[in-house]
């Protein structure tokens, strides 16, 4: 008998431990585990439903990229690395190290992105296309229902933008803008805030008319702004019109992808083993 219960013991064990790690769903042939589902509960802070539901919906993403054959090119996948680097100022090295820093490794890092990347492609070629342009009274029926979005108009600014791939020539230009510095160039611009970037907008708001703003790194070079003048805000439809249509379009693709996602779910073969 003490034979024996070492070994049913064990038995025990490790069927328990294969039902830990078991296959719960089963979603066109794609399998969802128990461990992903514990995974994705405490990675995202999310209960068991929500996690479930994330799941299915990444396994229908990727069993349609399959069906679709999106294919990436690696050239693609590093241009894309390059840019998203060189829009944190950063170098790809620099990338992997904080990468590996946050226990992510640069193999599953590049197949993330290449996902990431073939859904977005997916999403233009099958989904965008079903999102037709709205008319302008379209837009100024949803702007005038969310009004309230828009209540920050734009203003327009006059600037002189200074570029330079060093730092050091920036900063002399800024000291002395009379006087040409070599290595530096410059523009005169009119632009709406509307047009810029929060972040752009932001810093020039912040910068009183007749100074530079802080040299900014690009990540391809420096640039300051000189803010010659800011004019006094627009108001009206016509004046956020394009912020109106950005809006527009991001509800229109949200709402497209989450149509797509629940067409595939109901007709797709989910089978429920455990939960």
């Amino acid at each position: 008998m003490k034979k024996i219960l070492p070994l049913l013991l064990f038995t025990l064990i490790t069927a328990q431990a294969q039902v830990i790690d078991a296959i719960a769903i089963d979603v066109e042939g794609e399998p969802i585990t128990t461990l992903e589902i514990q995974a994705v509960q405490q990675k995202m802070s999310m209960s068991k439903q929500a996690a479930v539901e994330a799941l299915i919906k990444d396994r229908l993403e990727m069993s349609a990229l399959k069906k679709a054959n999106i294919q990436i090119e690696p050239s693609e996948v590093q241009a894309k690395v390059q840019s998203i680097a060189s829009s944190k100022g950063m170098s790809e090295t620099q990338m992997k190290s904080i990468l590996a820093q946050k226990g992510l490794t640069w193999d599953a890092y590049i197949k993330q992105l290449t996902n990431e990347m073939k859904k977005e492609r997916f999403f233009m070629e099958h989904i965008a296309r079903t999102i037709t342009a709205p008319s302008d009274d379209e837009l100024e029926v949803y702007y005038n229902t969310h009004k309230e979005n828009f209540a920050n108009a734009p203003t327009q600014m006059s600037l002189v933008v200074y570029a330079s791939a060093s730092a050091e020539s920036l900063k002399k230009a800024i000291a002395n803008p009379i006087q040409p510095t070599q290595g530096v160039q410059k523009k005169n611009i009119l632009a709406s805030s509307n047009e810029m970037s929060p972040q752009l907008s932001a810093l020039i708001n912040a910068t009183e008319a007749g100074s530079f703003t802080p040299p900014v790194n690009t990540g391809k070079g420096f640039v300051s702004y000189f803010v010659k003048s800011k004019g006094a805000q627009q108001s009206g439809f016509q004046s956020v019109k394009k912020a109106v249509t950005m809006q527009w379009v991001q509800e229109q693709r949200v709402q497209a992808g989450q149509d797509f996602f629940n067409k595939l779910k109901s007709n797709a073969n989910i089978r429920v083993i455990r939960l």
